[in-house]
């Protein structure tokens, strides 16, 4: 096990309509994870081509740093939303 094992904190969960998602940046800090789905939303919201859900995930940082960069389809992956939502 490495230290990533046991860095717990949040990560953004982008779903795209073909069922595949992404899992990435990172943070412990809940207030810096809020800041980074709400700049991404805000990209999303304006262009054609658009998530069908964007939302914060906890996990650890170990999963994120093994997540694949797109297109990933796997059930196993952090996909609960952060009910604490400001």
């Amino acid at each position: 096990m490495t230290s990533d094992e046991f860095a717990w904190g949040y990560a953004v969960r982008r779903e795209w309509a073909n069922g595949s998602h992404d899992l990435f940046g990172f943070t412990p800090d809940a207030e810096t994870a809020q800041r980074r789905l709400d700049r991404d939303r805000g990209y999303w919201r304006r262009g054609p081509v658009r998530p069908t859900a964007v939302y914060l995930v906890a996990t650890n940082a170990a999963d994120v740093d093994r997540h694949p960069v797109d297109g990933c389809q796997r059930s196993s992956c952090p996909n609960s939303a952060d009910r604490g939502q400001r």
